[in-house]
């Protein structure tokens, strides 16, 4: 990624500004966000929707092929501001962002149910972590209907692109699915 782009991102961190993140090989190629913290590959960040929190996506940078912080961004802050949405912002519990591994390692028991963006996949996984190795991971994921795979799938860290965890598409249909 270039410098630029990263500096513009670390100045959003630090004041805590939104930006949008332009990715346009990805299903949703716009992310506006309010970032909380990167590494040299991942970026951990809250995602809006609508002016409403929407959980927090992790995402490679490497995907990232434009940053934006102009007249739009700073003034969907000034309406999350005057709405009383800006106070209420946290980060959720402390996530290691070296690499996939320790990520996905940070999110075991606590963050089981997500969403996944996977090279090579048209739709995104929506399922529970399972499983966490030196190489891969196990996730269980369910169909559109509501029903679990009936087998596990091992996931090479190399071809994950995004997580998504406590949106409300997940907290909500998590409550209806048949737990494993």
């Amino acid at each position: 990624m270039e410098q630029d782009l990263l500096e513009i991102i670390d100045a959003a961190i630090e004041s805590r500004g939104a930006i949008t993140l332009e990715r346009p090989e990805m299903p949703e190629p716009e992310l506006l966000c309010i970032p909380i913290k990167r590494s040299e590959n991942l970026l951990l960040a809250h995602v809006f929707y609508d002016f409403s929190p929407d959980g927090y996506s992790i995402i490679r940078l490497d995907d990232v092929y434009d940053v934006l912080r102009d007249g739009g961004e700073m003034f969907f802050e000034r309406i999350i501001k005057a709405e009383g949405v800006y106070k209420d912002l946290a980060p959720p519990e402390e996530i290691d962002l070296a690499s996939w591994k320790t990520a996905l390692g940070s999110m075991k028991g606590r963050r089981d149910y997500c969403i996944l963006e996977i090279d090579d996949e048209e739709d995104f996984l929506i399922g529970k972590l399972m499983e966490v190795s030196d190489w891969d991971f196990t996730f269980w994921y369910f169909d559109a209907a509501g029903k679990w795979d009936d087998e596990l799938d091992v996931i090479d860290y190399d071809d994950l692109i995004s997580v998504s965890f406590g949106d409300r598409y997940t907290n909500t249909i998590i409550k209806y699915i048949p737990l494993p």
